[in-house]
């Protein structure tokens, strides 16, 4: 299906809200945003077919580094499963082509959505229906204006007017609604209304971007410089809010408050991973403002993120004091490319794997020398003297360093070339410098240090280093008085750090991750009294923490994960801010001290894929837990103390070793998530589970529980129920029904002989799995009562009949109880001799909403009812394997049938 219609009218919206209720039926699923945007970068489309691959494997499946592989990956991902894609804000036809071809790589049963402003891109042979967004009608715009300006569904009296007059002005336009809603939110003073509808009605109908930029006019100063720096460089970056907040705090602006502003007046927006975001629309009003400045010449406008006019501006030397940014970033010739990325992450555990990475970085730098990257001449930047912002990513630089401009707060340069960074010839009000992904040896000489340290270290904010594959040392760090963050990410050849690191005072952020020959810490780290995340992940060769640990009284994240570890220190305790602690796959981490009970403020502990085989008592003393995990490990016992986390939400002890559960886990009223899976010793429940009075999603796949308690009935918060592959359960308890909030519930491979009829009263039950239930021989008279059922599988089970009320499944989209030919029933079955008449019941006609149908090998003898073409929703019928031998008179009303199966 396409959507199409003009910018802001909310195409990404109901593409979201489609998307979401319908993945419900899809076990593989993926939503690509901003499909125009991306694609334009370089490689933006193998980007995206490479984040498609990984959302439709969950992960597992290969990177592709070219168009062609890419495509033949995605159909063999897609091809015998049904899946749910999107394709957000598409511009031309390639981009499809290389997503999703024409739709025919796709199993019967996918959804694939694609939202557009051009019409021409949905062409016939490409979706099956287009659907043009419309603006919103009266009503419904005033809700969304009054939602966003007063908070809730209507305006107040004293402002319902003036709202009616704006909203109307404001043409039925999503964006524009929202936009200038959040812009009137603390705007409580009827002149100040007045004062809005005045600028709007001065404004020509359908100019979006000139509504839209009432709002920027409202902003102050320093707001103003933000947004526009977002809308012209960060946005397209995909720059993380956090990193921002750096960049503009070195501005001297007042950066949180500001990007909160923006936030709440809805002109930027936080998405995934804390990234920055904007809507398109916004993005261009604001890349607009900075081209009116002068349309002619590019050197007299304050920002320049177009190649071509940068490279102008630059080679004929056209820069002048207006310009406050430069965002210039030239074509790779090669980067590491996914597949090599992803040997790297399988060999880790390798003996060889250092020797292996080291071939694979000398690969790389050997095809980047061989490329010639363009060569800039420094005196170009000379007459830029108010220059803010710098980036030139993989630029070769002649000349004198010293020319660019002092004011410089941002240098961004990927690739640089120099094996040792010349820092004496860096701006001296520079706060963030990122030298990620270069060649760089060292960062500077240390011959000239001591007379240069005073001049650029004690203004530097950040320093980032990540992906620095020759990076053997960093100097001396005690002249970074007002370095907050350092990332030494994947600096695979760092193997120790400088004493003076650990006197860093002002460091907030510490990134050490995946340096894999990183022997050891600095011993003393007294000096780090504000750091608040240390990131050791991936330091395969480290050992052991600081014994002092301790004394980093700030800390809130500390994430070892897959390091050489064998015991935490005894001064951990003394961390009563730490938050989070994470030390997964600690594969010699095999008890926790005692003291790890006094931190007080701890909210996540991660134990997965570590050697524990026990937790202390203590424990239980974590009064603010929220999250943890003890998965893939040999635990085999859970001490009574669990029963004292109170604030605890997510608990995950799946393939562990444990035989039963404590009474006292009842006692947590606040768990939301609770997973036994694969737990192969757990043989039963305890009665407490009454207790579980928030409980959304209960997991017992895999376990060998035999039956369930009565209790389970009062998990009346429960969604979802996962309990595939219980061989030795045979039935459900009466109170089952009781369940009243499941819409989700598996019992793939179970041993379930029949279902409890008080199953009638799940009336939010939307995916109901039984598949390959070899017991399951019935389904109970109320089944027709779940009225929300949306997807009901039981394919390989027994069951030869369906219930006469079976009709009533009013929501039923998917129906797949298919069989293999040759099933084999259960003995009672058998013992009634030779079934000669499966029918399917008179009311099996009214599920007018199916869309899919598989009944395969059900022998069916006798022949369908004419009113089987009263199912005018079906689009796949399997009816292979049966024994009927004539059709209804007439399928006519089946309009919307694409795949007929009738084999054997």
């Amino acid at each position: 299906m396409g959507f199409h219609g003009m910018g802001g009218i909310g195409k990404t919206t109901l593409a979201k809200a489609v998307y979401n209720n319908i993945i419900v039926n899809f076990k593989r699923r993926s939503f690509l945003s901003d499909i125009r945007e991306t694609s334009g970068d370089n490689n933006g489309l193998i980007f995206l077919q490479n984040k498609l691959i990984g959302n439709l494997s969950e992960g597992k499946g290969p990177s592709v580094n070219d168009i062609s592989r890419g495509i033949l990956v995605i159909k063999e991902l897609t091809h015998d499963e049904p899946v749910v894609v999107v394709l957000d804000d598409v511009d031309n036809v390639h981009q499809i082509k290389a997503l999703v071809g024409s739709g025919d790589w796709f199993c019967e049963g996918s959804r694939i959505i694609i939202t557009t402003r051009d019409k021409e891109v949905l062409t016939e042979h490409i979706v099956s229906e287009c659907y043009e967004v419309e603006k919103l009608i009266f009503p419904e715009a005033l809700q969304l204006f009054s939602y966003h300006a007063f908070g809730k569904d209507r305006p107040p009296k004293e402002f319902a007017k003036h709202s009616e007059e704006l909203v109307l002005l404001m043409d039925g336009l999503p964006l524009a609604l929202e936009v200038i809603g959040s812009y009137m939110f603390d705007k409580r003073r009827i002149k100040e209304w007045e004062d809005q509808l005045q600028k709007l009605r001065r404004i020509r109908p359908g100019h979006l971007q000139d509504v839209l930029e009432i709002s920027f006019k409202g902003l102050g100063e320093e707001e103003k410089c933000i947004f526009l720096d977002i809308a012209c460089f960060f946005v397209q970056m995909k720059m993380t809010r956090e990193y921002a907040i750096a960049i503009f705090k070195g501005c001297g602006f007042n950066a949180e408050t500001a990007v909160t502003v923006l936030t709440t007046k809805s002109l930027i927006k936080i998405i995934e991973n804390g990234i920055l975001g904007m809507h398109d629309q916004l993005r261009d009003m604001g890349r607009q403002i900075v081209q009116r400045e002068d349309y002619g010449d590019p050197g007299k406008r304050s920002r320049l993120w177009d190649h071509d006019e940068i490279m102008s501006v630059l080679i004929d030397e056209k820069g002048t004091r207006s310009i406050q940014g430069v965002v210039l970033d030239m074509e790779k010739n090669h980067k590491l490319m996914p597949e090599e990325s992803y040997q790297i992450r399988s060999q880790r555990r390798h003996a060889s794997f250092m020797r292996y990475l080291m071939e694979q970085f000398k690969k790389l730098f050997h095809h980047k020398a061989e490329k010639e990257y363009p060569t800039l001449c420094t005196k170009s930047f000379k007459p830029m003297v108010v220059l803010r912002l710098l980036m030139i990513n993989n630029v070769n630089l002649n000349g004198n360093l010293k020319l660019i401009p002092a004011k410089v707060k941002w240098l961004q340069w990927k690739g640089c070339p120099f094996k040792c960074f010349p820092l004496d010839s860096c701006p001296r009000d520079l706060a963030v410098l990122d030298l990620s992904e270069s060649e760089i040896v060292r960062i500077w000489d240390t011959r000239w240090w001591d007379c240069y340290k005073n001049k650029v270290a004690e203004k530097l904010l950040v320093l980032n280093l990540e992906k620095c594959f020759f990076l053997t040392e960093i100097p001396d760090l005690s002249q970074h008085c007002l370095l907050e963050k350092l990332n030494l990410e994947r600096c695979v050849q760092l193997v120790k750090l400088h004493k003076s690191l650990g006197d860093l005072n002002a460091l907030v952020h510490l990134n050490l991750k995946d340096c894999f020959s990183l022997v050891e810490f600095p011993g003393d780290i007294t000096g780090l009294k504000n750091l608040e995340i240390l990131i050791l992940s991936g330091c395969l060769k480290l050992k052991e923490l600081p014994e002092n640990i301790g004394s980093m009284k700030s800390l809130r994240e500390l994430l070892a994960d897959e390091t050489a570890i064998e015991k935490l220190p005894v001064s951990l305790f003394r961390l009563d801010k730490l938050e989070r602690l994470s030390l997964k796959a600690c594969k010699k981490l095999t008890q926790l001290p005692i003291c790890i009970g006094k931190l007080n403020s701890l909210r996540e502990l991660i134990l997965n894929s570590t050697g524990l085989e026990e937790i202390p008592d203590s424990i239980g003393s974590l009064t603010n837990l929220e999250i943890l995990n003890l998965m893939h490990t040999p635990l085999g016992l859970i001490p009574e103390s669990i029963g004292d986390l109170r604030s605890l939400v997510e608990l995950d002890l799946a393939n562990t070793s444990i035989k039963e559960v404590p009474a006292s886990i009842g006692n947590l009223a606040m768990l939301k998530y609770l997973s036994f899976w694969n737990c192969r010793y757990l043989t039963q429940l305890p009665n407490s589970i009454k207790g579980f009075a928030s409980l959304v999603r209960l997991t017992l796949d895999g376990t060998c529980i035999t039956e369930v308690p009565d209790q389970f009935g009062s998990l009346d918060m429960t969604e979802e129920l996962h309990m595939r592959n219980c061989e030795w359960l045979r039935y459900l308890p009466v109170s089952f029904g009781n369940m009243t909030s499941l819409r989700t519930v598996y019992l793939t491979d179970s041993g379930i002989v029949e279902l409890p009829d008080s199953i009638g009263n799940l009336e939010r039950l939307e995916v109901l799995e039984m598949d390959r239930g070899k017991q399951l021989t019935r389904l109970p008279n109320s089944f027709g009562k779940l009225k929300r059922l949306r997807y009901l599988a039981m394919e390989g089970t027994p069951l030869i009949e369906l219930p006469e009320n079976f009709g009533m499944l009013s929501s039923l989209s998917v129906l797949k109880m298919g069989k293999p030919p040759d099933i084999e029933l259960p003995q009672n079955i058998q013992e009634q001799g030779e079934l000669k008449h499966v029918v399917l019941p008179m009311s099996f006609s009214n599920l007018s909403s199916l869309t899919e149908l598989n009944a395969r090998a059900w022998k069916f003898s006798s022949q369908f009812s004419d009113d089987f073409e009263k199912l005018s929703s079906l689009q796949i019928l399997n009816l292979e394997y049966n024994n009927f031998c004539n059709l209804p008179t007439s399928l006519s009303g089946l309009s919307t049938l694409k795949r007929l199966l009738l084999s054997q």
